[in-house]
């Protein structure tokens, strides 16, 4: 699919995860003022995967473009 290997659909994943990302951290910073400490946990834990894989995504892109 052409689509999947567009640079505009990258880009608004790699925005999409990292904004996600971010709403697990704040929803971390809630969590534990609730003092819901697994919750917390596994937000956070979320949040670090998703702000990871835009990172990853970023990353892999800066590579191509100094190939080119």
């Amino acid at each position: 699919m052409k689509i999947i290997k567009h640079r505009l659909f990258h880009l608004f994943i790699r925005w999409g995860l990292a904004g996600h990302g971010f709403i697990h951290v704040i929803e971390t910073g809630f969590n534990i003022y609730e003092g819901a400490w697994i919750s917390a946990a596994i937000s956070a834990f979320l949040g670090f995967l998703m702000i990871a894989g835009a990172t990853i995504d970023l990353i892999h892109h800066v590579d191509d473009d100094e190939s080119r």
